[in-house]
């Protein structure tokens, strides 16, 4: 048996960033300290070590370098566990506390398992490649799959006809008692649109029910979302006659969604893309990772999406400011964004290292004139990923920031206490380069770069 002896060098930001949550950070970063662990030792690919637990019998963990993949014998649910984190981290800052000895039976024997389970998907994907079945069964199960989508539109025809009917009512009695019916009003309109399934619909629906609640202007915010999605009921019922990339547009807005390997099918951008905007939020069971890359050479934006249940790691790495050489290819859209990796040939450094500077819009107006254009290729963008340089900071009180331009224009920043005062002091009233969510009216700002240095700030969210 061959094993995959590839190494791939961790930074500490690339290891800090698989943990599931900020404590397991921490306590990772404790235990990267020599004298936690009884022995720690490398070979064959993979790392390990004995941490003394509060038991009688040191918890061993290993990690296969190539993945990097973890198993620990402690009892946390956490994925990967502090021990994990603190070991990789302790690998990644000191390589040479790691003695050079064979594989113990617990180690060899996981990668081995490993090894296995890596093969039998291989060979499961390769058969589904080649695909052995006659003529007649692969027509037989084109026909099944055409019918089962078939059945599904006419299900979200019945869930938009009677979206359009709850729309029409709601705008006839008006929204001004909306505040005191509680999120189950729009909760229970979505659950039957989940029914119907129509999951994106229903998400844009759910969230009605939190702009009402603690804004002086919800009244004018809910109805511009009441209209978005009455937009898309009414391009889904025509969306026979819309052109062929638009109808795919409507299809993900509803809810479809594009098979990954009909997107790694298309032509992919190859570029060095920063990994310039990044946070993470939850969406029913699953923690959802939103990556931002800019390219430094073609200028495009492009979004990751990873996923993961519970406290697993998320399924892509990326770290905030650094730059990955990469090839990605973006799903079919009239104003593409969302793109998948095809390629990652690996991190080539950050912005300070390469003297790199990514160049955006450089005026407000700039940042407005791109607004319509997305707007006019996407009529339901929720939010446009933007760029801008030279952008001086104005605070106007404890809470209100702007940016401001050389042309006078401003824009107030949505940001929460802290990462409003983090940005003002990584500033120090120089100009900056920002980077953020634009909805319209306001930016929230995800990532700041210092345009002397390079120096790259990841805004804190939440």
């Amino acid at each position: 048996m061959q094993m995959n002896l590839e190494q791939t060098v961790y930074t500490s930001e690339q290891v800090l960033a698989l943990a599931p949550d900020a404590s397991s950070q921490k306590s990772g970063q404790d235990l990267a300290n020599t004298r936690k662990w009884l022995k720690l030792a490398m070979g064959g690919g993979a790392a390990w070590g004995e941490c003394q637990g509060s038991g009688g019998a040191p918890y061993q963990t290993r990690i296969d370098l190539s993945g990097p993949a973890f198993k620990c014998s402690c009892p946390s649910r956490k994925f990967p566990c502090k021990h994990g984190i603190g070991l990789l981290l302790l690998y990644s800052l000191s390589k040479a506390s790691f003695n050079e000895l064979e594989q113990p039976k617990w180690v060899s024997e996981w990668l081995a398992t490993r090894f296995d389970r890596n093969k039998k998907k291989e060979k499961g994907e390769a058969r589904d490649k080649e695909d052995d079945r006659s003529p007649e069964q692969l027509e037989e199960a084109r026909l099944a799959k055409e019918k089962r989508r078939q059945t599904r539109l006419e299900n979200v025809q019945a869930g938009v006809e009677e979206l359009e009917l709850f729309l029409a009512d709601l705008i006839r009695q008006g929204v001004g008692n909306l505040k005191s019916e509680g999120y189950a009003f729009f909760e229970s309109r979505a659950a039957r649109l989940v029914d119907a399934q129509a999951p994106g619909l229903a998400r844009l629906v759910r969230e009605c029910a939190a702009l009402t609640s603690g804004q002086t202007n919800w009244q004018e915010t809910l109805l511009n979302r009441l209209a978005t999605i009455y937009l898309i009921t009414r391009a889904f019922k025509n969306i026979d006659q819309l052109p062929a990339i638009m109808r795919e547009d409507v299809l993900t807005a509803v809810g479809f969604n594009q098979s990954q390997e009909a997107v790694l099918s298309g032509e992919a951008v190859a570029d060095e893309w920063l990994v310039v905007g990044q946070y993470v939020y939850n969406e029913d069971k699953l923690r959802v990772q939103k990556s931002w890359l800019r390219g430094l050479s073609k200028g495009r934006t492009a979004l990751i999406l990873s996923f993961a249940h519970g406290t697993a790691p998320f399924d892509v790495l990326l770290v905030a400011g650094h730059i990955y050489d990469a090839e990605l290819v973006f799903y079919r859209s009239n104003y593409p964004l969302r793109a998948l990796i095809k390629v990652k040939n690996g991190d080539v450094g950050d912005l300070f290292e390469r003297a790199l500077r990514p160049q955006g819009v450089s005026t407000i107006d700039d940042a407005l004139q791109e607004y319509a254009c997305a707007l006019a290729h996407l009529p339901w963008l929720e939010d446009l990923p933007v760029l801008i340089n030279g952008q001086i900071l104005v605070r106007t009180s404890d809470r209100d920031l702007f940016i401001a331009d050389k042309q006078k224009g401003a824009l107030p920043l949505q940001t929460n206490y802290q990462a409003g005062w983090q940005l003002t002091a990584f500033s120090a009233g120089h100009p900056l380069t920002l980077f953020g969510e634009f909805d319209g009216t306001s930016l929230k700002p995800l990532a700041a770069i210092n345009e002397q240095n390079g120096a790259f700030l990841k805004l804190a969210q939440g």
